[in-house]
């Protein structure tokens, strides 16, 4: 049973870790370069995305990213460049994302809209 401390120094160590627990660095997570507006929101959740699915170790043939229209159908060409993608039409990410998912229960989804 591991301790709260244990926990701290585990996710520190991980942070300091220039591959993951798959063998991976960050960079094999990162996508394209953004075109956004320099300050966009969507590239701040990028790097987010970037970094948990890097440090879970997440392999990304298992993930499949899913957006709708506008600025989100852009973002997830920004992270895990060797994953699925689909762009979907307007409000229609959800259900596009439902079925999917449904028909292949081992897909990791992730789903970008706004």
């Amino acid at each position: 049973m591991s301790t709260a401390t244990d926990r701290v120094r585990a996710a520190a160590a991980a942070r300091t870790a220039k591959t993951n627990i798959i063998g991976l660095e960050k960079t094999e997570y990162r996508g394209r370069d953004s075109t956004l507006c320099k300050g966009c929101g969507h590239d701040s959740i990028s790097a987010r995305i970037i970094n948990a699915t890097w440090e879970l170790g997440l392999p990304q043939h298992r993930v499949i990213k899913l957006s709708g229209i506008g600025c989100s159908s852009k973002t997830p060409a920004y992270f895990l460049g060797h994953s699925h993608g689909f762009n979907s039409l307007h409000g229609r990410m959800p259900s596009v994302a439902t079925g999917a998912l449904a028909a292949n229960h081992e897909l990791i989804g992730i789903g970008v809209s706004g």
